[in-house]
């Protein structure tokens, strides 16, 4: 067993080995890349601008870093099994799509949430988002070369940010709901 488990251990780390080489040659440094870094930087800075005076920072915080979490960890899933790959990264260790996991999807979500927070209006919004990420924003992104699909479909993409954004709102709201101090 466990000479099994450092076979499949060696050839990983050769997979890795090849994808920095790869990032070296085809991605560091170049535009690509520096769309990405600006991209990434430029989200963050947007998001620090329009919250500035936010007094409801911490829970849009706590909304966006759990976006993080399942942001990453879907992506890495999805990597892993083949549905989709990142011809142009930040960095090559753990070939996932840190502009998307770390900044696109958790900024625009946790800016959603701010100018939305409930009812029409939020659902309305989270329709337009998850439309626009899919069918838009996943066909440009592949369109630069920094985001390729193997075997996924973008309407699988809508369906997963409309109804995680419903899930991640509601553990939010359940989460950060005052305790009324007339309750027993």
């Amino acid at each position: 067993m466990q000479e099994r488990y450092d076979q499949i251990r060696e050839k990983s780390l050769e997979v890795t080995r090849e994808n920095i080489n790869y990032w070296l040659e085809y991605c560091f440094l170049s535009p690509r890349w520096w769309f990405i870094l600006t991209l990434f930087i430029l989200t963050w800075v947007v998001f620090i601008r329009l919250t500035r005076n936010e007094t409801n920072k911490p829970k849009l915080l706590f909304l966006g870093l759990v976006w993080i979490i399942v942001a990453a960890n879907l992506d890495g899933y999805g990597f892993d099994l083949g549905m989709w790959g990142y011809p142009g990264q930040l960095i090559p260790i753990l070939p996932k799509a840190y502009l998307f996991d770390y900044a696109l999807i958790p900024v625009t979500f946790m800016l959603l949430y701010r100018y939305f927070p409930k009812g029409k209006p939020f659902f309305y919004a989270t329709l337009i988002l998850s439309g626009g990420a899919s069918f838009i924003g996943e066909t440009v992104f592949e369109w630069l070369h920094i985001y390729k699909t193997y075997h996924w479909k973008m309407w699988w993409s809508f369906v997963i940010y409309f109804v995680l954004s419903y899930l991640i709102r509601g553990m939010v709201e359940y989460i950060f709901r005052k305790k009324d101090p007339n309750e027993g």
